[in-house]
């Protein structure tokens, strides 16, 4: 009878141990800590097993900016049967983290020899050397750089970035520059090895390279000041033409043919606006000169005067020009004639099907930021004069726009259904933009950079692309009969973004899901979450069987310098030398969704994506899957050691899913089913009929009215240049 009796009590103790596991990490992704800690220590003395709660409290500990306490649960985690190098390694950290730089290198020692892979050792040997730099030993750091290096891919950058340092510290300036060059080159996100290859090329006397990396700072952050004064400060060492200097790209004559006939038009396609040389203010950028050529017989337009020229010829090189003593814009030909001037917008319109315009060496008055190659595109080109030179518009069919589009946006060798797939997704976010354009005087739908979808018009164009294009003709996702909201991303990192969590306006309707064939086990402590992001991606994602993205999209480490937090910190309000970082919120997938800083002065918190990015890595941040371990001096915060995972919103399409799926054999709809399970897929071009029963005003609802504009909602935030890469 007795043992009836207490037979259910270890039932009982069981699921009392679930709740408060499960409320307890809610609690942490909330930034509950002190709850969180407090369910932890109370599942210790359940002896609850499986959910080690000494690492759990520890990692509350950590996140809670209270790294005293953090050590010893470090030790006692680090006791149990179970524990493998990851909790050895997190140990190390905590012990680094106080300075305790004897105890950090003995525990990391102790990583490697309890280690089952690569990645953890990967990790201890990076500690060893950043060990080694921090204790002023930075010939000992080499070693287990190089060790770091070679284990595996997801460190070679931050190894790199590690030696550099340590060789800058032995003043062997060439090793630095060298590793410097490898860091960026591994990694383009990685700003603050960009900033220290900026600093060291301007040190070194190599005005041409230090010019050229601040560029590529401020390409990432235009606001950043220490970038532009370098690049200044070396301009004038440059000869001839800057942007050519920079490797822009340059094209001598139109590439399209306007007579090919084996690439059929499509039947049907409204016309899309693109506004040209997009510029970082959301506006296409204000050019002072450039050069037109047309593949085919042309003439010029205005509204205000009608047919201004009709005597354009394929081949002739026309410039236009902006005068700021008269304020007009003046077309010459090749000779130097002036052929017309204005004031008012005017337009090129290629006479051909296939006609295209293409735009020679843009003069760009402030081309930070702006992609400032030679463009051929498609349709018609409108100039629109401004108070201070002109802004370019190009009008062109929605689906020959979408053929430079597609191919740029996957790798070359994607399987034809990715293509597909990305087609219709592209072809969904162009109409969204058609019905959701900012009012402007010129009247643009959408940019050619990043900020919706990138293209470089005919030279952009893929066989491939076009192909996807053309087989998917009219089909976009919708949602009630409305253009769907459908972003898109690089690398989800395992599992997308919930649109609801992400605070995004009209993506309510995106629901999160596994980037695999089969779910992985959810988490349900913190260490799930840090083994996850410090981890290769788990077995099973689609983005294994992607041919394209690299290493760096999927997993990312950064370290970050406290005074150039400080510096960016200071632009908002100044907080004096900082204390810590602290993250304050997480979505249930674990993404980073509010930050506060503490500081000597008082805090400050940021909330959201661009936010937080403008905060650690300005332009770069490649994702808000990560975890932070502080690093002090004292009482104040030193460095600050990134773990992240995937690249991008994780909103909606993951194109390295989309690539392993089609790798994998499944069709575009099932891939696009699997992002958006609550959309659906429909035609443009022709829609369904009404039905029966709707009113007169009812019955153009829908994605199909040509201004798209029927929804009264304020358009979604453009998305941060990290999102754009």
């Amino acid at each position: 009878l007795l043992a009836a009796l207490a037979a259910p009590a270890p039932r009982a103790r069981a699921a009392d141990a679930a709740r408060t596991a499960a409320d307890s990490y809610g609690a942490f992704l909330q930034g509950r800590y002190d709850d969180a800690a407090s369910g932890w220590r109370y599942l210790e003395t359940l002896g609850a097993e499986g959910y080690l709660p000494e690492a759990n409290e520890a990692l509350a500990a950590r996140d809670a900016g209270r790294p005293e306490q953090a050590v010893p649960l470090w030790i006692r985690a680090t006791l149990v049967p179970q524990a493998d190098g990851f909790f050895w390694n997190q140990r190390a950290w905590a012990a680094l983290a106080l300075g305790q730089r004897r105890d950090a290198r003995l525990d990391f020692l102790k990583a490697i020899d309890r280690s089952s892979t690569t990645s953890t050792q990967t990790e201890a040997n990076l500690g060893l050397g950043l060990t080694a730099i921090m204790d002023d030993k930075p010939r000992a750091a080499l070693e287990p750089l190089r060790r770091a290096a070679l284990s595996g891919p997801y460190g070679i950058a931050l190894s790199a970035q590690l030696t550099a340092e340590a060789a800058m510290k032995m003043r062997d300036k060439q090793t630095a520059l060298t590793y410097l060059r490898q860091a960026v080159g591994v990694d383009p996100f990685d700003r603050d090895a960009l900033r220290e290859l900026t600093d060291l090329l301007s040190r070194i006397g190599d005005n041409r390279g230090a010019w050229l990396a601040a560029r590529q700072e401020l390409s990432l952050d235009p606001d950043d000041d220490d970038a532009r004064r370098v690049m200044t400060r070396n301009q004038g060492y440059i000869v001839g033409d800057p942007d050519s200097a920079s490797g822009a790209r340059r094209i001598s004559r139109p590439e399209l043919d306007p007579d090919e006939s084996d690439s059929p038009l499509p039947e049907k396609s409204p016309t899309i606006r693109v506004g040209l040389y997009g510029a970082p203010d959301g506006r296409p950028a204000t050019i002072t000169r450039c050069y037109l050529m047309s593949n085919s017989p042309f003439k010029v337009t205005s509204k205000a005067y009608g047919v201004l020229r009709n005597d354009g010829q394929p081949g002739d090189q026309w410039s236009v020009e902006y005068r700021a003593s008269s304020g007009v814009v003046e077309v010459r030909n090749a000779s130097g004639n002036i052929l017309f001037v204005s004031k008012q917008p005017f337009t090129f319109e290629p006479s051909g099907k296939r006609g295209t315009v293409l735009i020679k060496s843009a003069a760009i008055k402030d081309s930070v930021g702006v992609d400032v190659g030679d463009r051929e595109v498609r349709g018609a080109l409108e100039v629109f004069p401004t108070p201070w030179g002109f802004r370019l518009v190009d009008a062109l069919p929605l689906e020959l726009y979408l053929y430079g589009v597609v191919a740029q946006a996957l790798p070359d060798g994607s399987a034809p259904e990715a293509y597909k797939a990305q087609a219709v997704v592209a072809r969904t976010a162009a109409a969204w933009a058609m019905g959701h354009h900012p009012r402007t005087l010129e009247g643009f739908d959408l940019l050619d950079d990043r900020s919706v979808q990138p293209t470089i018009g005919v030279s952009g164009e893929m066989r491939a692309g076009a192909e996807a294009v053309r087989a998917t003709q009219g089909m976009i996702l919708s949602r009630d009969g409305l253009v769907a909201y459908a972003p898109q991303h690089d690398d989800s990192g395992g599992r997308t973004e919930s649109g609801a969590a992400a605070g995004v306006p009209d993506a309510d309707d995106l629901v999160s899901v596994a980037d695999s064939a089969s779910p992985p086990a959810p988490w349900r402590t913190p260490i799930d979450l840090e083994r996850f992001v410090h981890e290769p991606p788990p077995q099973g994602l689609f983005s294994d069987a992607a041919p394209g993205p690299t290493a760096s999209a999927a997993r990312w480490m950064r370290l970050l310098d406290a005074d150039d937090l400080r510096s960016r910190v200071d632009k908002r309000r100044p907080l004096g030398p900082l204390l810590n970082v602290l993250v304050t919120g997480r979505t249930a997938t674990g993404r980073v969704s509010s930050v506060r800083v503490i500081g000597t002065r008082g805090a400050l918190d940021y909330s959201g994506f661009a936010d937080i990015q403008e905060l650690l890595s300005p332009g770069s941040l490649r994702s808000a899957l990560f975890t932070l371990q502080p690093l002090y001096r004292g009482r104040k915060l030193e460095r600050l050691l990134m773990w992240g995972a995937g690249t991008g919103s994780g909103l909606g399409f993951s194109r390295a899913g989309a690539m392993g799926q089609a790798a994998l054999g499944i069709g575009w709809r099932r891939i696009l089913e699997h992002y958006f399970p609550k959309y659906a897929i429909s035609d443009l071009y022709h829609p369904p009929k009404p039905e029966r029963g709707r009113t007169r005003a009812q019955k153009h609802i829908g994605p199909w009215r040509r201004t798209l504009n029927y929804r009264a909602r304020p358009r979604a935030p453009r998305p941060a240049p990290s999102e754009k890469k």
